[in-house]
């Protein structure tokens, strides 16, 4: 790990920089939080999200210090910093004042291409309802508190095989998610599925009662966008950039470590049919959100840094 993090720290403070030197180019772009560390073509750079500063603890340590060194240096290097949402703007302008708004702006991106254009495939080998959550397994995903809710809500006279379905990697530090499936003896009502392809996750979003993401934080929440383009209805942590995506979709927003309040509303969507105009409204909203748009939002940065 210490050799990978060595060459990739070589890379953007010698290679890339020769490279933009010798090929004369106007701009460097980097769809990261990396960028070229010297040399003098300016450069755009992407933030995603903020976790390295405001949830240290959800991320492997050596992961953490690196990740904050080469963003605290690459704000300072970049000419323009696009951002994936408000939010994480408003984050990076509070905690790096010497940022001027005008050097910060938004890209926001679309769902999945592939799953979007890809035909859905079955993912589960019957028709018994369940819930979705998609995502690494990682502490920041909050996958402990939908477990325990989900528990709470198999205590109650509603449980008719409703199952809780994981589609995700395993992350860092996942092994807490697994041993709290166990310890509240849900292992015959969860579904691990790990990786998915397009089509399977195509699927899962559209047979799903329902997404649950109780994510502590995020830079976007992409799944959110993907469930109201795919007329999933949502339950969601509420929180900044969930809920700049989520105005006026009617999605059902909650305090992330709100076990009861989490329980409630499986109930409900387990119980009660979903809203159509809601979902119709939802899948207006996720329309706004387009990787074209993407695209113009990060031309314009790349115009702004060369000029």
């Amino acid at each position: 790990r210490m050799r990978n993090g060595a060459d990739r720290v070589w890379y953007y403070l010698d290679t890339l920089p020769r490279l933009a030197a010798r090929s004369r180019c106007d701009v460097i772009y980097c769809p990261a939080a990396l960028t070229a560390l010297r040399g003098r073509v300016p450069a755009v750079m992407t933030v995603f999200d903020m976790t390295t500063r405001l949830f240290p603890h959800t991320l492997d340590p050596l992961s953490g210090i690196y990740a904050r060194q080469m963003l605290r240096i690459g704000l300072r290097r970049s000419s323009t910093i696009c951002t994936i949402s408000q939010a994480v703007r408003a984050e990076l302008l509070s905690r790096y004042p010497r940022l001027t708004p005008d050097r910060v702006q938004v890209a926001y991106p679309g769902p999945s291409p592939e799953m979007m254009q890809a035909d859905p495939q079955p993912a589960l080998p019957d028709d018994a309802p369940f819930l979705l959550m998609v995502g690494t397994l990682e502490p920041r995903k909050n996958h402990v508190t939908a477990l325990r809710a989900f528990a709470r809500y198999r205590q109650g006279p509603h449980d008719a095989g409703l199952r809780l379905v994981l589609a995700g990697s395993p992350g860092w530090r996942y092994q807490p998610v697994v041993d709290e499936i166990e310890r509240l003896g849900l292992q015959d009502a969860v579904v691990r599925l790990g990786p998915t392809t397009p089509g399977r996750l195509k699927w899962l979003y559209q047979h799903a009662r329902a997404l649950l993401f109780p994510s502590l934080y995020e830079g976007f929440g992409l799944p959110v966008l993907e469930a109201f383009a795919l007329q999933c209805p949502v339950v969601a942590a509420r929180i900044p950039p969930v809920m700049e995506i989520a105005q006026s979709t009617g999605a059902l927003l909650l305090e992330p470590d709100s076990v009861p309040a989490w329980a409630t509303a499986i109930e409900r969507v387990s119980t009660q049919p979903p809203d159509a105009a809601q979902l119709a409204t939802a899948q207006q909203r996720a329309g706004h959100f387009t990787w074209e748009a993407c695209a113009g939002a990060v031309g314009d940065a790349l115009r702004a840094a060369a000029t």
